[in-house]
């Protein structure tokens, strides 16, 4: 399977991520951002239930707080960067989100029964906190404020600790980063790996013409990589050049091994239309993103973080890694878009999101790439001639040269 590598990507990327964790210090000390999504009020006092949405665990405990005669339930939430507000119902009045705090505004005196914490389920994709409340006598109410008064405060001040510390942490941790120079490109120039799609055992789509998928991307990978070789600023690395079959994390973990700083997927799609023709692009989906850690732990794709960062840093730097990998894999595509509408038919909705196995690294900026549609005549005669896998190649060799253009300028501006 794959092994650890010294990613020159990862650490490019991590050298580049310092200044955004530097400023997020305070607002992801406790790890990834736990933003709340959704919040629901319902029931009639005897209880109501307050249902929290969330895109990550929150630890959260509930406070009792009653100041100048407001009532509240007040959740000193971990992380969570923006602010709501809403109407409730059974009790509760109105709610209000911060950045820092959640706070339920009451209209009669009332106590936390219960509070439940629920990991994502298969048809529910957030975390939940689901807190009970009942009414309780006014003196009750008053006791347990007094009481949470206390508590409230304290667990604030802890919170306010822990963050500045780990806020210390992870300043001395990105600095170090900063510090350490990532290992030196190929003097050569950017690497960029072609894969082929299918090959060998495995023919892809049959184009209406005849012919067959994997032949005519073979074919558009070394028109790419002649016409990159060319220019002399790449290093091109193909995942294979022959008709043979490499299995989907074996291509994966090539380009890792390759130090490859964009990966390029090259297909050719079928339809159950002849009518039905154009290119497209895809870069990695929301489900996709959730395969990311369990096949990169299957395979260990591992992403360098120093030897010696706090495990909570650790984390942090690998999510913005990950973040950043998406991000240049979809600035990537859409430089793309235009270039290929220039040498040919591109599909209405032309940038798509899937969880296609080879874009699932956590390090290497990756598209999948449909060159067109070989149930389509005109597809299929446009990928099967020389003419037509040339444009194809002119248009991805000019995204690329754009996409590096703007690498290279933010490098050297910092």
């Amino acid at each position: 399977m794959g092994t650890q590598r010294p990613s020159h990507t990862a650490e490019l990327m991590l050298t580049r991520i310092v200044s955004v964790l530097l400023i997020l210090c305070f607002g992801a000390v406790f790890g990834a951002r736990a933003d709340v999504s959704q919040i629901r009020v319902v029931g009639d006092g005897a209880p109501t239930r307050i249902t929290i949405w969330t895109d990550a665990p929150e630890e959260a405990e509930a406070f009792v707080s009653e100041t100048a005669g407001v009532r509240r339930i007040i959740f000193p939430l971990r992380s969570n960067g923006y602010s709501a507000e809403g109407l409730g119902s059974g009790g509760v009045t109105v709610w209000q989100l911060n950045p820092g705090r959640l706070e339920f505004e009451l209209d009669r005196a009332m106590s936390v029964a219960r509070v439940l914490r629920l990991p994502p389920t298969g048809s529910e994709m957030s975390y939940r906190i689901i807190v009970d409340l009942d009414t309780v006598s006014d003196a009750r109410f008053s006791s347990v404020a007094r009481r949470d008064q206390r508590r409230l405060a304290k667990a604030e001040t802890d919170a306010a600790r822990a963050a500045e510390k780990q806020a210390t942490l992870l300043a001395g941790s990105a600095a170090s980063s900063a510090g350490r120079k990532a290992p030196p490109r190929s003097s050569k120039g950017h690497v960029v790996v072609i894969d082929a799609g299918h090959g060998g055992k495995d023919p892809g789509a049959m184009a209406i013409n005849g012919g067959k998928e994997k032949d005519v991307t073979l074919k558009a990978a070394l028109a790419l990589r002649d016409l990159l070789e060319a220019d002399g600023r790449y290093v091109v690395k193909l995942v294979r050049d022959t008709d043979v079959y490499v299995d989907h994390e074996d291509r994966v973990t090539k380009a890792r091994n390759w130090n490859a700083e964009l990966f390029i997927s090259l297909h050719a799609d079928a339809a159950g239309s002849s009518a039905v023709s154009g290119a497209s692009v895809y870069t990695i989906s929301a489900r996709g993103e959730g395969r990311i850690d369990r096949e990169a732990s299957k395979n260990n794709w591992v992403i360098p973080i120093e030897d010696g960062t706090p495990q909570r840093l650790t984390g942090i730097l690998s999510d913005l890694v990950k973040r950043e990998t998406k991000t240049r894999s979809a600035e990537f595509a859409e430089l793309l878009l235009p270039e290929l509408e220039r040498a040919g038919p591109v599909l209405r909705n032309t940038h798509r999101s899937a969880g296609f196995y080879v874009l699932l690294a956590p390090d290497v900026p990756a598209v999948l790439l449909e060159l067109g549609f070989l149930t389509n005549s005109e597809d299929a005669k446009r990928l099967q001639s020389e003419r037509g896998r040339a444009a194809a190649a002119l248009a991805i060799k000019q995204a690329i040269d754009t996409y590096f253009d703007r690498q290279d300028l933010r490098l050297a501006s910092q």
